[in-house]
């Protein structure tokens, strides 16, 4: 199957000297597709390819890592590899569990001189990986009913890409990193929006983000930008922090003397100076009715005219916007255009809530720890067990971002080197009593007294405090001696 989407993939790569080389999960070849002859080894099937057999190699380093790695030049250990620009990517079944490597070789010479080369190697092989990856979920009830063990080993941290340096012909140079690298995760909703936005990226068409406020919008955008191999700027625009009557000529530009206070020389717009990149638009929402007809024949026609001229500019560029409203309903409101929507929602992603991300709560906020602790050149920091219960029941409504700045705030006020329930922001105390709200109201159901209520909330925050008073006391708001009262008030034993 590999080997099929292989040769038909191989003209879109456009480079003649290829070849590819298929592992299992452990680093044993299976097969090899040596084109041109390019690998002077001999790798038969069944040839253990690992750090203890053969040394460094993108193989073993993929194994190491569990991450796709490129590797070039001298610095594979095997001097047989010396010429050879090697990309080995991990192959995962659908809940995460690597089951093979898929590995492209190329040569050095072929690729090491062209940075766009460079960048359509990774993206073809991983456009590879993926098919393969879809192709065997589709097959896994035959492999399931055949009893065959087609899905196995640990989980992974997908589309992270080291950085190797390596000298070719004397020449210094850095391979390009992944540029979803950035993006920490390893739960199964992020993951799945990672795959679906890479795939997105080899894309030229426009991209609809959709998310709550601080669930990093921006980040894909730039990201998917980075990927695209489009050599323009990544140019940025929010429609929301403008005043109405200045996005016109923010977006397409104005000629000299267009309006009082206009610079004589005129301004290139937004979209202008995007051309041949990408032009991301943030809270698109709020972009004024009046403007959308004008910006919709921009996107049809990929020509602009600034405000004030009758000179058409013909622009290039790859539209990605992003909202954390309804647009569909903005629509329905009649305070979005139908047309546009369509023509914006054609590839969408829809961004998960951290409250719907799990464990990647932690593994954020002890990546902005490191982070913060690396900075200021401090002792490493740690959540002590309660703040982490605490962290993974709250609910986060500002998301990554509410994450960022409270563990901002916590390191900053940290005495020593744990992190306790009373170093995290009184604003996250806040936030609790909204947890207990469903949304939903049924008529059905008797309404909760306010000493009801109250004895909920202090159990729940003895709970998550562990019965610490004090904490429990901050989160919901009374003083101590109150909740002390409280508690024999109401019998809840601690």
């Amino acid at each position: 199957m590999t080997e099929s989407y292989f040769y038909a993939l191989l003209p879109l790569l456009n480079i003649p000297r290829t070849s590819l080389c298929i592992q299992d999960e452990n680093g044993t070849f299976l097969k090899t597709l040596n084109q041109g002859q390019l690998l002077t080894l001999n790798l038969d099937s069944g040839a253990i390819w690992r750090e203890e057999t053969v040394g460094t190699s993108s193989t073993s380093l993929c194994l190491e890592y569990d991450k796709t790695v490129r590797l070039a030049g001298s610095l594979h250990y095997c001097k047989a590899l010396e010429h050879q620009l090697a990309t080995t990517t991990p192959v995962y079944n659908s809940i995460g569990n690597r089951i093979g490597l898929i590995t492209t070789v190329n040569h050095v010479k072929d690729a090491m001189n062209d940075d766009e080369i460079l960048h359509r190697i990774l993206l073809w092989t991983m456009t590879l990986r993926f098919m393969v990856e879809n192709q065997l979920e589709r097959l896994r009830p035959v492999y399931s009913m055949s009893g065959d063990d087609l899905f196995s080993s640990k989980n992974y941290s997908a589309f992270n890409l080291p950085r190797f340096s390596f000298k070719v012909d004397n020449r210094e140079s850095l391979l390009s990193e992944d540029p979803f690298t950035g993006i920490l995760g390893e739960s199964p909703p992020i993951k799945k929006i990672i795959k679906k936005a890479v795939r997105f990226a080899s894309t030229e068409n426009g991209i609809l983000i959709n998310g709550e406020s601080g669930t990093g919008k921006e980040v894909f955008a730039k990201a998917i930008h980075e990927a695209s191999g489009r050599k323009g700027s990544s140019v940025a625009i929010n429609c929301a922090a403008l005043p109405s009557n200045l996005i016109a000529s923010e977006l397409f530009g104005y000629a000299g003397g267009a309006f009082t206070g206009a610079d004589s020389k005129g301004r290139r717009g937004k979209i202008e100076l995007a051309n041949n990149g990408t032009l991301f638009l943030d809270e698109i929402g709020d972009m004024p009715l009046e403007i959308q007809p004008t910006f919709l024949r921009v996107l049809e026609d990929k020509k602009v005219t600034p405000v004030g001229s009758n000179k058409d500019i013909q622009v290039d560029f790859r539209l990605i916007a992003a909202t954390n409203c309804d647009l569909y309903q903005l629509v329905q409101e009649k305070k979005f255009r139908a047309d546009l929507y369509y023509r914006l929602e054609v590839l969408q992603l829809i961004l998960p809530p951290l409250r719907e991300r799990g464990q990647d709560i932690l593994l954020l906020a002890n990546h902005f720890l490191e982070e913060i602790c690396r900075k200021e050149e401090r002792l490493p920091l740690k959540l002590s067990k309660k703040v982490e219960k605490f962290m993974l029941n709250h609910s986060w409504p500002g998301n990554v971002r509410q994450l960022k700045n409270a563990m901002a705030y916590a390191a900053s006020i940290c005495d020593g080197e744990i992190i306790a329930m009373e170093d995290l922001p009184a604003s996250l105390f806040r936030d609790l009593g909204s947890q207990f709200s469903t949304g939903k109201i049924d008529s059905n159901q008797p309404i909760p007294s306010i000493q009801d209520t109250e004895e909920e909330m202090i159990r729940k925050a003895l709970l998550i405090t562990g019965n610490n008073v004090r904490a429990a006391a901050k989160m919901v708001g009374l003083s101590k001696t109150t909740v002390y009262r409280k508690i024999k008030d109401y019998n809840i034993s601690i």
